[in-house]
């Protein structure tokens, strides 16, 4: 099925472009009394497109309709046939604009005029949706959630649809954790690394809306089995501002501040973040080693882990504007982040021959300092929609990880030490270029093409030292078998066309194709064999969607995705702090492929309700699966294989509505059933899987709201086993102060459970086992916010029609 669908959609592609003169000339002729209104609204300064502007038509004192811009600034109405309306255009911090009346069918470019004149502050008073959706995206507004002003941006997504965080911070996107996290649109080295940690280094107070892009265009790289998510920063707006965020709190706290200057040619603004964040875990396993489905051995383990996370950092960003049709930015960012922990462990291990009891006492250090350059420019052309694009990125990291552990006998009597250091050190450069080429004088037809060049060096040097030469002996000996040093690259050429095809009847139909080469491997210090891969993939992609009428849209999407194992994953050392429980990465693993059918429905009420519902198919014949292998002497290993295939069907339902004025629910539903299965090992396992969110927010008078909001399912499925449910719920009060210049929100998690339990079972032909893990999660913290400056747009609010606004005096400072 998806072989036919891959040929399909390369064939639409190229049909398609042969097509294109004749939908040429469908758009230009057929001249009658019924026309559109279209157009554009961009700054008069600089003409940048300006999005998010309320566009209004009104004839006869009337509004008829109101939308509101995309991200090119274009706007849209449905046909007309009598009348001739005017168009009144409004955005905070420009003059409001009203057209003369129209009459045709011409694209309008409107140019909004700045209010950069004076420094008087206008306050408009509003609300926007928490969620939007596109054909090909999720888009969650983080500043309509008072609660975001505390936490991580591991507690922010825990809030969007179609994404679930397990109670150990683990994100997934429809059931699979394989994400591809971009910020502010860019590929983010950090976020490759380390996404669970990385996530919990960014404040949830600094982050404007979450895009969750379930359907990619070819534009896009491959990379991301399940799919796309791109978190964007506040941005700037004109003027001379700034931000600061601060969160105490029992378990979680943080600072965050801003700074920026934007002027007709310069953009300036400075960013600092830092947070700190306890975690506490208790858990207890018993596992039975298994030969030939007989037990051989027992293993009860009780463990308690605390883990202490810092993180810091700081980006300075410049954009230079010489003329209106161009920009020219760069950005540099420093990252830190540090996750010790700390554990005591109860071992009990039996078998026909062994009886081991004794206590274990283990430290663990990790740590990562990163530094980024990105440089891009951007070219807009004369034709609509005609730009250009490039961007170049280089970034250094520097990884330390590092474990110590120590046994003693139930006596106190000292038995085994071992200590395991890690570095790695690595260097990414990135080059990309993006072309967009019009096909009509609308510029909604497009071709996109471009190419990009990424390319990864990283070593890794381990040792394990410890005396079991000596047992209870202070002197460490470094074990050779157990050390190695290993120097991994990789080359990545891709290169992509995609064509955009918007009808007057509403249809779009974008296909795409994307090829990508690589090239990677390792060498290793010792007499490891290296390895070297090479391989080329093609990436198709299809959109089609109609909108049938102002109420309801209707899509399909076929995409194909690539798992390409990051250093981690490849690298074969072995975590041994537990030596019951050993870890280690694989370096033969090669990349999967995952293909997804979705068939999506988006039904947008005019009272405001909002329901968006699709059903999906994906496979996946090369699955990477995290195995676990238990030997003779009861010590399990766990590595990454590409041992297995999965699939998975399932549907996701998410609305948003407005009970009352100033009422908002908005929740989702997803559901899926998963099917594993390894020829290898013999193995099968399946079963279904279902979670749901609610989010609700009430205003009250005098700058006070209220917000409840929680999360729960039902426990993930794996290959080996499955986990059983786990849930989340938040309380959240604000008032707004300084007329809505600083505002105060209190924050209570899980006020009636202190410790959430969550079990996770797991079975094979060498073991069967059950974990129980006790997460501390209940929270208090108490944020600050408060923004300063001349010129600023209001987080988390959005204008009315101007015609309905009420009016607000001007106050000067």
């Amino acid at each position: 099925m998806f072989r036919v669908l891959k040929h399909f959609s390369i064939a639409i592609l190229f049909v398609s472009i042969l097509c294109l003169p004749s939908l040429y000339a469908q758009h230009q002729g057929g001249k009658n009394t019924i026309y559109e209104i279209k157009g554009k609204v961009v700054d008069a300064s600089n003409a940048l497109p300006i999005e998010h502007a309320t566009v209004s038509l009104i004839s006869a004192g009337k509004v008829l309709q109101t939308v509101t811009t995309d991200l090119g600034g274009a706007f849209k109405f449905g046909k007309q046939q009598t009348g001739s309306p005017s168009i009144l255009v409004t955005y905070v911090g420009y003059e409001s604009h009203l057209s003369k009346s129209i009459t045709t069918s011409n694209v309008l470019e409107i140019r909004l005029v700045s209010q950069l004149k004076s420094l008087e502050e206008i306050v408009v008073k509003g609300k926007r949706k928490p969620i939007r959706y596109k054909s090909d995206k999720l888009i969650y507004d983080a500043g309509s959630d008072i609660s975001n002003k505390a936490g991580s941006a591991v507690d922010l997504l825990r809030k969007v649809p179609l994404l679930t965080v397990g109670s150990n911070g683990e994100l997934r996107m429809r059931g699979n954790t394989n994400i591809k996290v971009l910020l502010n649109g860019i590929p983010s080295g950090i976020m490759a690394k380390n996404l669970k940690d990385a996530l919990k280094m960014i404040p949830a107070s600094s982050i404007k809306s979450v895009e969750v892009i379930t359907s990619p265009s070819a534009k896009y790289e491959a990379e991301g089995a399940a799919g796309i998510i791109n978190i964007i920063t506040k941005k700037s707006v004109r003027g001379t501002h700034g931000s600061l965020d601060f969160s105490l709190g029992n378990l979680d706290q943080s600072g965050s501040g801003s700074w920026s200057t934007t002027t007709e040619k310069f953009d300036f603004n400075f960013n600092a973040t830092m947070n700190a964040e306890r975690e506490r875990n208790r858990s207890t396993l018993q596992r039975t080693s298994l030969s030939n489905r007989v037990s051989v051995g027992e293993l009860l383990q009780h463990n308690d882990e605390t883990e202490k996370d810092r993180g810091a950092s700081a980006s300075l960003g410049f954009v230079y504007r010489p003329d209106s049709s161009q920009k020219i930015g760069a950005d540099l960012s420093y990252w830190y982040g540090s996750w010790p922990a700390r554990s005591s462990l109860y071992n009990l291990y039996q078998d026909g021959e062994t009886y081991a009891e004794y206590n274990q006492f283990s430290q663990q250090r990790n740590s990562v300092k990163y530094y980024e350059l990105s440089l891009n420019y951007l070219k807009r052309f004369r034709r609509k929609a005609q730009e250009l694009q490039i961007l170049g990125l280089a970034a250094r990291s520097n990884d330390r990880s590092e474990y110590i552990t120590s046994q003693k006998e139930m006596s106190e009597a000292s038995s085994f030490k071992e200590k395991g250091p890690n570095k790695g050190d690595s260097w990414d450069f990135d080059f990309q270029v993006d072309y967009t080429q019009p096909i009509d004088a609308t510029g909604k037809n497009v071709i996109e093409t471009g190419m990009k060049l990424k390319r990864s060096n990283s070593g890794s040097l381990y040792i394990v030292f410890n005396n079991e030469h000596a047992p209870g002996s202070e002197e460490l000996v470094e074990i050779p078998s157990r050390s190695d040093k290993m120097d991994y690259y990789s080359t990545i050429l891709a290169g992509y066309m995609s064509l955009k095809i918007e009808t007057d009847d509403q249809w779009t139909i974008r296909p795409g194709i994307r090829f990508e080469t690589t090239v990677l491997g390792a060498d290793f210090r010792s007499s490891t064999p290296s390895f070297k891969s090479k391989f080329g993939d093609w990436v198709p992609t299809m959109l089609v969607a109609k909108k049938l009428n102002d109420h309801h849209e209707l899509k399909f999407a076929y995409t194909e995705r690539i798992r390409r194992p990051w250093i981690w994953d490849l690298n074969p050392y072995v975590n041994a702090s537990d030596p019951r429980n050993l870890l280690s990465g694989n370096p033969l693993l090669r990349p999967e492929r995952i293909r997804v059918v979705e068939l999506g429905h988006n039904y947008n009420a005019a009272s405001g309700f909002n329901l968006n519902s699709s059903v999906y198919y994906s496979t996946n014949n090369n699955s990477i699966e995290q195995l676990t292998v238990v030997d003779s002497l009861g010590i399990s290993r766990t590595t990454p294989s590409n041992i297995a295939t999965n699939k998975r069907l399932g549907t996701q339902v998410n609305l948003s509505m407005e009970l009352q004025p100033n009422w908002m629910l908005n929740g989702g539903l997803e559901l899926y059933y998963v099917w594993f299965r390894s020829a290898a090992l013999q193995v099968r396992n399946s079963n279904g899987f279902y979670a749901a969110n609610l989010s609700s927010s009430y205003g009250l008078s005098k700058g006070y709201s209220l917000q409840i909001s929680g999360d729960y399912n039902n426990g993930y499925v794996t290959l080996q086993g499955r986990n059983t449910a786990e849930w989340s719920y938040r309380f959240a009060a604000q008032k707004e102060l300084w007329n809505d210049r600083a505002s105060i929100v209190l924050t209570v998690s899980n006020p009636f459970q202190r410790v959430m339990t969550q079990r996770s079972m797991a079975v094979a032909p060498s073991f069967r086992s059950t974990t129980s893990n006790n997460y501390y999660h209940r929270s208090v913290s108490l944020s600050f916010s408060w923004k300063f400056g001349a010129s600023r747009q209001k987080e988390g609010k959005e204008e009315k029609n101007p015609l309905e606004m009420e009016h607000i005096p001007h106050r000067r400072k």
